[in-house]
């Protein structure tokens, strides 16, 4: 038992201790073959990855260019020469100078003088126009009023007393003249803008004023043609139709101020 194993030990020795050029040539293919199935055992190695290139740099934004120098302008020599005083030296400009200019100067070109002048007098003439009216339309209702009260008394059973008579002539009269003031102040008035026809409040107020003119000249014939009949029998128709048209007058009046104030 001890001699099989103890045989192959000295075999192994002996192989040992014996050089490596006694190994016979046979043995290298082996060992050839041997490395290279070692080698071929190994992993292949991947191939280092080529190297990446650079990102472009962002682009330098160009400086922006200085503004243009405006070169200094001397100021032009004027062809005149200075004043100077009697010793030849250049004089100081005088100090009576006005740094504002005249007030007609100013407002020169804004509005024309003449065309307002011509719109303050027609203010001023309108403004006469409508309180005068106001007055003169109180008056006619005065006077219808009292002609009313007079008529009852001559036609209608009152005694036939004309104590009214003559205050119900001075209001008449006093009435009559307003209104012919009133009407010449709104025909008078300059108007100096052009304005196109159309039908408005100021027009409706000249027709129904128109109509008004027109029976106060009417009721004033009429009056006077009463008056002269009296105890006649037409005196009481004059007198009706003195009424009628007193009543229509007023309410013409009355119509055109109203149109003034839509």
């Amino acid at each position: 038992m001890m001699t099989r194993v103890i045989a192959p030990l000295l075999a192994v020795l002996l192989l040992a201790a014996s050089p490596a050029s006694a190994a016979p040539a046979s043995d290298a293919p082996v060992l050839v073959a041997a490395t290279k199935r070692k080698s071929s055992k190994r992993k292949p190695v991947p191939p280092a990855p080529p190297p990446q290139e650079a990102a472009p740099a962002a682009p330098t934004p160009a400086p922006a260019a200085p503004p243009p120098v405006t070169p200094d302008v001397a100021p032009p020599v004027s062809a005149t020469p200075e004043p100077q005083d009697a010793a030849g030296s250049p004089s100081e400009p005088g100090l009576d100078f006005d740094l504002l200019t005249p007030e007609a100067e100013a407002t020169a070109g804004l509005l024309d003088p003449e065309l307002e002048g011509q719109l303050k007098t027609r203010r001023t003439m309108l403004k006469l126009h409508q309180g005068l009216g106001l007055g003169m339309a109180g008056g006619l209702t005065a006077a219808t009023v009292l002609g009313q009260i007079q008529f009852n008394r001559s036609f209608r059973g009152g005694g036939d007393d004309r104590s009214l008579l003559a205050w119900h002539r001075g209001v008449v009269i006093g009435t009559s003249l307003l209104f012919a003031t009133v009407g010449t102040l709104g025909l008078l008035a300059p108007d100096p803008v052009e304005r196109d026809f159309q039908w408005d409040s100021v027009t409706f107020h000249k027709i129904f004023m128109s109509l008004a003119t027109a029976g106060m000249v009417a009721q004033a014939v009429l009056g006077i043609l009463a008056t002269q009949s009296y105890g006649e029998l037409s005196e009481p128709k004059y007198a009706t139709a003195h009424q009628v048209v007193g009543y229509a007058t007023l309410g013409c009046v009355a119509a055109g101020i109203v149109t003034l104030t839509f």
